[in-house]
């Protein structure tokens, strides 16, 4: 009987085929098309509408020298309730207009950032329902034509003391389709 690292060679020679064989096809299945491969949605910045110049902090970067991920949703946030507020007439501070509640959201990262850019966040509004708006942000840097990082996410509109859907005021809905896809 074999011993040492030929003992170890010869007991599990029967599993590294499959693992390399089930590895590929997990990486089949999650890679994106062609399409989506060479173009991701939302990428370009003429993709986008509406820009926000928002200047990273010290605090933003993490111990490995870029912009932490979760920072990025700060970003997201802030270019979508800016325009909202400047441009759509929303008063967070209303108890009586509709208020958007984040359902889903999302990032999708391609490069990274660092303290001390200036990035430029661009929106745009992907889709506008009865109830829901749904947004898509690129964040740029260093005037770069292709975002860092897409992402976004969908608000639907309820009544502030209910909580329930409700109807996206004409207003805001005219105001927000002014920068749609």
């Amino acid at each position: 009987m074999p011993t040492g690292i030929a003992r170890l060679q010869l007991v599990t020679k029967h599993l590294a085929p499959a693992s390399i064989q089930t590895q590929k096809r997990a990486l089949a299945s999650e890679a994106p098309s062609s399409k989506e491969a060479s173009s991701p949605p939302y990428r370009a910045r003429g993709d986008y509408k509406y820009f926000l110049p928002i200047q990273s902090r010290w605090s933003d970067q993490d111990q490995y020298g870029h912009i932490n991920n979760a920072i990025y949703y700060h970003y997201i946030d802030t270019v979508v309730n800016e325009y909202l507020i400047k441009y759509c007439g929303l008063d967070p501070s209303s108890k009586t207009q509709p208020i958007g509640l984040v359902v889903s959201s999302s990032a999708n990262f391609y490069a990274s950032a660092s303290y001390p850019s200036v990035l430029e966040v661009g929106l745009t509004v992907a889709k506008i329902g009865r109830t829901s708006i749904t947004y898509r942000v690129g964040v740029f840097e260093n005037q770069s034509p292709m975002a860092c990082v897409v992402g976004g996410f969908t608000h639907v509109f309820v009544d502030p003391i209910e909580r329930r859907p409700v109807e996206i005021p004409e207003t805001l809905r005219i105001k927000a389709s002014k920068i749609s896809a």
